[in-house]
Parts: C-alpha cells; structure tokens; sequence
C-alpha cells in the first residue's frame, strides 16, 4: 500500500505541475509600449554611431523591430539578416561563430530568460572588431521571466561582456543602451544550444475530427516553425501535431500558444532512444479516433501537389489501399553560407536531379497498427504508390508525380552546422550527421520551384499566426 500511495502522490504532483504551467501560460503577456520620447532618447545618444564602419561588405544580425536602430546607428549599405522572435531569441542566436559583424537589437533583453546566455550568444556570433548595441526600457514587461535590474540598467548589464572593449553605456532606466566591441583573442565559446538545459514544457492536445492530419517531430526548429505549420495549413491539413523533443530554443513560445489557440497539437517528448518512432506510434493511438487520413513528415519536408490539386485527389480509389507513399526530392544549399530571411522554400531552388528511392506516407490511420519512419511497419491493407503500384524502394524514381515531399535536408552552411549540434533524429542520442553530408542528397542540379505556388498564401498565413504567437508586436 505504501507503493501505490507513492504513486498517487506522484500523480497528483504531476497534474499540479501541469496545472501551474498552463495557468501560467494563460496569464502570459507582454508589455512593450511604443512611445515616442523612448525613441528620441535613444536617437539622441546614438544616430550615427557606426556609420564609420558601415559597407556593404558586412553582415548584421538584426532582432525584429530593430531595423529601425540598425538605420539610426548609420547601417545603410550593410546586409541586414533579420531574425523574427520567437524564432530567434537572444539566448540562442542559431548562427556561426565570429561570422557577423554587427548584432543589433531593441528592447529585446525583457524577453530573455537569461541575460548570461544572451551576452554569451551575441559575442560568440560576433567577429573580432564587431559591434553590438543592446537598448533597454524600464517599461517593457514579460510576465515569466526572472527578475533581473540588469535588464534595465546597462551599466549593469554591461559587467556580462569581460571580452569586450571600448564599452560604452548611456541613458536611464526607462531608455537606456550599451554599446562594445569584441575584442581580439575573445576565445571561441560553445552555442548555447549545446549546452543550455531543455526545460519541460506542459502542452494542449486537444484533438478534433479531421480529414487530414500531419505529425512530425522536432527538436531546435524555432526558426522553421511558423511556415512549416503555415504551408500544412494551407494545404488542408486540419489537425497538425508536433512532438517537441527537448527544444531548448524559442520552439516553446511558438508552439505553447498555438496550441492554446487550438491551432495545432503539441506533445513534450522526451530524449531516447527511437524517439522518433516511438513519437510517431505515440501519435498514431492518440489521434486514430479523430483523424483519418495522417502525413508523417519532418520539419525540413515540405509536400507538394500539382497546381489545381487537392489533399482528396491524390487519396487512392480503391479502399483496400491504407496508404500511399510519396516520393521524396532532395535540396541541396545552392551554394549559400548563411541564413536568410525568406521563406525555406523560396531560398532553396536547387534539387536533386531525380527522386530519392525512399517516400513519406500518408497513412489511414484506423489501419495502421505501427508506425515507422517512411511507411508503416504493419497495416490492415496495401501501400502503394500514388498510381496504385508496388512501392520500389530500391531504384530512385524518375517518372513525375503529381505529389511529393520536396526535402530541405542541407539548406545553408550556417544551418546545416546547427542541425549537426541538434542531432540526428533518428539515430539514438549524441548520434548527428558528418560533414560529409551536407549537399550529399541534394547535388544541385535542377532548378525546381514548384513550391513557389503557395509561398505568398504561406506568407499571409505566418503573420496572422506571428500575431498569435506575440501580439504585443515588436516588428518594424
């Protein structure tokens, strides 16, 4: 009896603990006015100060809503990399080491969880010799952050940069900033994503009765998150579920009120081995009363459908088929370094010259009794192609198809080195990819853009969701 008391304690901390953390994210807000004079306080101490070393030449690291400052402090020529929030946060910048030569960023250090991580992250992504200005205002309040009078005094916040030099503060605390260089020798400090510690998170699931169901699994995806749900949205898939696996980036402000809005599912899945598959059975039993048709697919896949096509028309006819495999085309990087600020799809044109040998399924879930990584491991009837053939998952298609899973494995250089520190999905844990894999799947040979067809009902759908996610704003 002292054992299943045990467990009944247990069980009880547990709902306590969830119900805290979604009575938490209920009375969630953010407080960020946008008044004039804060601006006129800033302008004051700062117009001009970096146009000295502005040229085109050079790259900055710009948090949304601070393009305006990185114009004022004199970056005119310079190329703005512009990196929305949540998607980024300062804690964790998702970007190379000694690579940018400026990092800007307004009014965002309310936002952060830790201010050491936050200064970490912007000297480690800076160049010997870059800049940084960081602003702050007394005003700005976010309900679940810690409470740290450094976030409001620069004088203060500047102790966190012993790497820096001619550091330089200014202001009060309803409008101050803080300004350094990196110095030389600064050393070369890990990312935060290797080493901050994945807090759990406690989500909605609420499933619905839908048609059309799309599962994945992800881990450090913040940046993709908003237009990988935008592009399923619009496809028509109703019932759209991610398990987090242990995100310690921005993915939990992202999906946290999505799924509170009943825009998606989310599911906190811990780290083991075949997580993937074992997230993917995990959905298959939670969501086989509601949902009927299921798409399992990774965040860096992307489906396709000829133009005029729906989610029905590619549906098999004859009912002794429970699933259909759709053929995967490889991306390569297209040569590019460093991130950019479109959309996945409308960065990376540059395919493999064929389809891979291997599909994602779309699966009626009431037949499936288990789930693997590309096609069910056991299932009630036939899986075939989207012709209704034998699947060959030998020979690399070359026949068209009027569906199919355009995969973004490498994308650039800068993000494929932070999928290496994310690790391998599949593979079980501190397993991740070598070097020699990036552009090996996708060699860039034909210049494919047939996802380009949705991009702009992509883009509209991501800025009503980004409204969702931070209606306090904060984007230029």
């Amino acid at each position: 009896m002292p054992f299943v008391g045990a467990r009944w304690e247990g069980g009880e901390l547990i709902r306590l603990r969830k119900l805290r953390a979604h009575l938490a994210q209920r009375l969630q807000f953010e407080l960020r006015p946008d008044l004039r004079f804060i601006r006129s306080a800033i302008e004051h101490d700062l117009k001009g100060r970096l146009a000295a070393d502005d040229s085109e030449n050079k790259k900055a690291a710009v948090v949304r809503g601070s393009v305006w400052l990185a114009r004022m402090l004199g970056l005119v020529r310079t190329k703005l990399l512009i990196l929305d929030y949540p998607d980024f946060t300062l804690e964790n910048l998702a970007l190379l080491s000694d690579e940018y030569d400026f990092v800007i960023a307004d009014r965002a250090l309310h936002r952060c969880d830790s201010l050491e991580d936050a200064a970490h992250e912007t000297m480690r992504v800076l160049k010997p010799g870059g800049w940084f200005v960081h602003t702050t205002c007394g005003l700005d309040l976010t309900l679940g952050m810690p409470i740290d009078g450094r976030r409001f005094a620069p004088s203060a916040f500047a102790r966190l940069f012993p790497h820096s030099c001619s550091i330089s503060t200014g202001g009060g605390p309803i409008a101050g900033w803080i300004s350094s260089r990196k110095a030389a020798g600064a050393g070369d400090p890990e990312p935060t994503i290797a080493t901050r510690r994945a807090k759990r998170k406690w989500y909605q699931f609420r499933p619905r009765a839908a048609r059309f169901g799309v599962v994945a699994i992800a881990r450090n995806e913040a940046p993709y998150l908003l237009q990988w749900i935008a592009h399923y949205r619009i496809l028509g898939f109703e019932q759209i579920t991610i398990y987090d696996n242990q995100s310690n980036d921005g993915s939990s402000r992202i999906l946290a009120p999505l799924a509170r809005a009943g825009i998606i599912n989310a599911v906190y899945w811990t780290d083991r081995d075949n997580r993937q598959r074992r997230a993917y059975n995990n959905a298959v039993r939670r969501l086989r009363p509601y949902v009927e048709w299921c798409l399992f697919v990774d965040l860096d896949e992307f489906l396709v459908l000829d133009p005029g096509l729906t989610l029905d028309d590619i549906l098999p006819g004859n009912p002794e088929i429970s699933a259909i495999g759709i053929p995967w085309r490889m991306f390569g990087s297209g040569g590019q370094r460093n991130r950019g600020s479109d959309l996945v799809v409308e960065r990376f044109t540059k395919a493999a010259p064929t389809f891979h040998r291997l599909v994602k399924s779309l699966a009626r879930l009431r037949d499936v009794t288990e789930m693997g990584i590309h096609i069910p491991k056991r299932i009630a009837g036939r899986i075939t192609d989207l012709r209704g053939l034998p699947l060959d998952l030998q020979t690399p298609r070359t026949e068209a198809s009027a569906a199919r899973i355009n995969h973004y494995f490498n994308r650039s250089w800068e993000e494929f080195l932070y999928k290496r520190l994310r690790g391998d999905v599949i593979a079980a844990r501190g397993q991740t990819y070598s070097l020699d894999a990036f552009d090996r799947y996708g060699s860039g040979e034909v210049e494919l853009c047939d996802a380009l067809q949705l991009a702009p009902m992509v883009r509209e759908e991501v800025a009503r969701l980004r409204r969702i996610v931070c209606p306090a704003g904060g984007n230029d």
